[in-house]
């Protein structure tokens, strides 16, 4: 019995090693942002999250690729509209997301993200966020970068899914 333990143990592990260089990018959703300048300088790698960040008067729609280049939002691959929308990018090649709402792709709400595989080199810097207007007092200092968090959860969930597995 000692066995399968040892290997699920060192299934998880690994998965676990997998999950801490994954790297979660916030994306404010909105008519504001230019999405090519804040796609521009980062390197999105399989198992790196998009986590979009929106009001009710939007959504977030993947769609294939000449349906992104006519803002056609009629076939999508998936859809979302929960304010709150988090996108796996599971495996490489290019992803496509516009904003369904009439108007809003034409406008410019629209992303393409082009996933490389989690072995390639990282970027050699990270683009800050479109800029915002000024706050009334200063933000809060961060440890990351705009944009780029660690995924912690997931470390931490993978430890627990470790300790539970011994």
């Amino acid at each position: 019995m000692a066995i399968p333990r040892a290997i699920v143990a060192v299934a998880v592990m690994a998965a676990v090693a997998g999950l801490a260089n994954a790297t979660n990018f916030d994306v404010s959703w909105n008519l504001s942002t230019n999405y090519t300048q804040w796609v521009s300088g980062k390197t999105f790698r399989a198992g790196d999250t998009l986590t979009f960040n929106y009001t009710s008067s939007h959504d977030v729609v993947e769609v294939r690729g000449s349906a992104y280049a006519t803002c056609n939002a009629t076939d999508p691959v998936s859809k979302s509209a929960t304010g709150n929308t988090l996108v796996v990018l599971g495996a490489p090649g290019k992803r496509y997301f516009i904003c369904g709402v009439a108007g809003h792709c034409t406008r410019g709400m629209k992303i393409e993200i082009d996933v490389v595989t989690a072995s390639s080199p990282p970027s050699p810097s990270v683009s800050p966020a479109a800029p915002t207007p000024p706050a009334a007092s200063p933000p809060a200092p961060s440890t990351a970068p705009p944009g780029r968090t660690r995924t912690t959860a997931k470390v931490a969930f993978g430890v627990a899914l470790m300790v539970f597995a011994l």
